[in-house]
């Protein structure tokens, strides 16, 4: 049987046509890395984080193009690749290490992009995980999710079974407050649609609008929730639809105005209380 192994006998003409290839393969990658950048950066017609999944995943495919062709040049001096091929080895070592795996992982991320069930820079909870994180890049093969500790966590597409989408297109501001049963409920209600009032002008931009670029839900005073949602006292809601890239400052502002503006009128909020025997 033919050796795999051809005789070694490297010329520096190779060495210098091997790196030339590499060089125009880097060029090629950037010029059209560029070019779609820019492409993306003036079309109006399709959305900026769709423009960006996309780039991610075109990023990530060439780079695995540019590491296969980089390895098969480095060794054609010291490997027969035709027979190599021919044989059957790289193949069956594919198979042999997973070969379904690479291909559904592959087809998952198909789904992904073209679907768009979940895109660069969406917030999202993967296979019921509480603490969720910012997805970083998507490609053919995984997701890296940014979480919120810091960590990066990168998830195998094929591996992704439920996706809790926090961004699209929309988010619905829904905060609730308990208060103490003594206090009067028409005073609460009257504090909360004031507050409310004053989200709608200082968050008016963030406000999600129609064709008309009147709000689709501005903030409102949703009510008493229910009585006996609590066992320490009544619990109140507002509510409000804003834009999903927003979110997260948005609701911030208005747990930290909701807790303020209820101490600044002396509304006591529930507390847990023991029964001591």
């Amino acid at each position: 049987m033919e050796s795999l192994l051809p005789n070694i006998n490297i010329d520096k003409s190779d060495i210098f046509n091997a790196l030339i290839l590499i060089l125009i393969l880097y060029i090629i990658f950037y010029i059209l890395q560029h070019t779609l950048r820019i492409f993306f950066k003036r079309a109006t017609f399709i959305e900026p984080k769709r423009a960006e999944t996309i780039q991610s995943v075109f990023r990530n495919t060439i780079k695995y193009l540019l590491f296969t062709i980089i390895l098969l040049l480095i060794l054609r001096p010291f490997v027969n690749v035709g027979q190599l091929l021919l044989a059957g080895g790289i193949i069956g070592t594919i198979v042999g290490f997973g070969a379904q795996s690479i291909i559904k992982d592959f087809l998952y991320g198909f789904f992904f992009l073209f679907e768009g069930q979940f895109r660069k820079g969406d917030f999202v909870h993967i296979n019921d995980d509480q603490q969720g994180g910012t997805i970083e890049e998507l490609g053919f093969r995984a997701v890296s999710i940014r979480l919120l500790n810091g960590k990066l966590m990168t998830v195998p597409n094929g591996e992704v079974r439920k996706v809790v989408n926090g961004n699209v297109l929309q988010r619905r501001i829904f905060e609730s407050v308990i208060v103490d049963f003594k206090e009067d409920p028409e005073i609460v209600k009257e504090v909360l649609e004031k507050i409310c009032d004053h989200f709608n002008i200082l968050l008016h931009d963030v406000l999600l609008k129609d064709g008309f670029g009147e709000p689709i839900e501005a903030f409102s005073y949703w009510g008493l929730s229910s009585l006996d949602s609590s066992p320490y006292g009544y619990k109140f809601s507002i509510a409000a639809t804003i834009k999903d890239t927003d979110y997260v400052p948005a609701v911030q502002q208005v747990k930290m105005a909701l807790a303020t503006t209820l101490r600044e009128h002396n509304i006591t909020l529930a507390e847990v209380k023991r029964m001591i025997p």
